[in-house]
């Protein structure tokens, strides 16, 4: 998949951040939730590491997380496939309990080197997932198995269809221009990995989609009310129409159970329009036996 504008310097995100449409705010109150709890387990003077999954420019939520989380100290690592974001993410001003940082350009679905050389304790995920086939999940869930230190946890802030409603498999390829990819990890790589990936949709099922259609309405009618540009919520609602297709929660749960990771969802408390299709899940690592 191709690097979005959307996401780049002088993009749109920044506004979806500053007017909460996608629950920033929350997530960062459910992701120390679901962090305070498995840091006290953690020796005092340990500084915990971190991996922070396409990062993006502005890695605010899992900061803002963090930072309330002093005295603990963390060593802070984010990978973003984005070269000008990199750039950006490098020029964040991180908080003062995170006492080492790098940031890393490369694929957050095909770990660089650098990354899957050295373990982690948390692995943290905001509103990637949901770009994903459920055999790409599979193949980042193995690799964070790899990467994660036993204890270890990944948390992921994200779309997540709800369970009830039809799933809508991301097509391989842009609909509307045949030369741009839309895979997160190619045939080969997941073929080596011994995932086989499946056909996609008949027509029937896009037909069902109504829950697509409530939430590209909804975003686009917040934005709105928040005092977005027409332009903007025209750029942002065609970037999810054409590359959102969430998997839902017991769908992420399954891939990381088997895996080797205990799954719980932290409920968002939020009467926000967008929090029927928000929630931050969290994944344990089990250690292995033997």
């Amino acid at each position: 998949m191709r690097d979005e504008q959307l996401f780049s310097k002088g993009g749109y995100y920044a506004f979806l951040l500053d007017s909460n449409v996608l629950l920033h705010r929350e997530a960062v109150v459910a992701t120390r939730q679901a962090l305070l709890g498995w840091v006290t387990r953690r020796p005092t003077a340990q500084t915990l590491t971190v991996l922070d999954l396409a990062c993006g420019g502005m890695p605010v939520t899992i900061c803002n997380a963090l930072s309330g989380l002093a005295p603990r100290r963390f060593a802070y690592t984010g990978v973003d496939i984005n070269a000008d974001q990199v750039t950006s993410a490098r020029r964040f001003v991180y908080p003062t309990n995170v006492v080492e940082w790098q940031v890393i350009e490369g694929s957050a679905w095909d770990l660089p080197a650098a990354v899957l050389s050295q373990p982690f304790d948390v692995v943290y995920s905001g509103m990637n997932l949901h770009h994903a086939i459920e055999e790409e999940l599979q193949y980042l869930a193995q690799q964070l198995a790899r990467v994660l230190a036993p204890g270890g946890v990944f948390i992921s802030h994200d779309v997540y269809r709800p369970g009830d409603e039809p799933y809508l498999r991301r097509p391989a390829v842009n609909p509307l221009d045949a030369n741009e990819s839309f895979r997160l990890v190619e045939v080969p790589t997941l073929a080596g990995a011994g995932i086989t990936e499946r056909g996609g949709n008949d027509s029937k099922v896009e037909q069902r989609c109504a829950w697509r259609e409530d939430y590209l309405g909804r975003m686009r009618q917040t934005l709105l009310e928040r005092g977005a540009d027409p332009s903007g919520t025209d750029e942002t609602v065609t970037h999810m129409r054409e590359r959102d297709f969430p998997l839902s929660v017991a769908e992420f749960g399954a891939v990381f159970t088997r895996a080797g990771f205990h799954v719980e969802e932290t409920e968002l408390d939020s009467s926000e329009p967008l929090a029927p299709y928000v929630s931050v899940v969290s994944a344990v690592r089990t250690p292995r036996e033997g």
